[in-house]
């Protein structure tokens, strides 16, 4: 995968501090899918996403979906 401990903290601060739109990956939000495309076009490897999973763990990034909520939800009526 990504051998070198300076590429792996080039896709740590990517995933905590751009969107996948910035390149050219559809999507606002990464997902192991987008963070595998970021990694082929960047660095020209090929990653499985199991271990792209081990590797978010250790660097203490999880991939989550956000809370769906309504957008005029009035919390003190619920």
């Amino acid at each position: 995968m990504v051998q070198t401990t300076e590429k792996q903290e080039n896709i740590r601060k990517t995933v905590e501090e751009k969107i996948p739109e910035d390149f050219g990956i559809t999507g606002k939000l990464w997902t192991l899918g987008r963070t595998r495309q970021y990694i082929q076009k960047q660095f020209h490897k090929a990653i499985n996403e199991r271990t792209l999973s081990d590797y978010m763990g250790r660097w203490g990034i999880s991939c989550q979906c956000p809370a769906k909520r309504a957008r005029k939800q009035n919390p003190r009526s619920i």
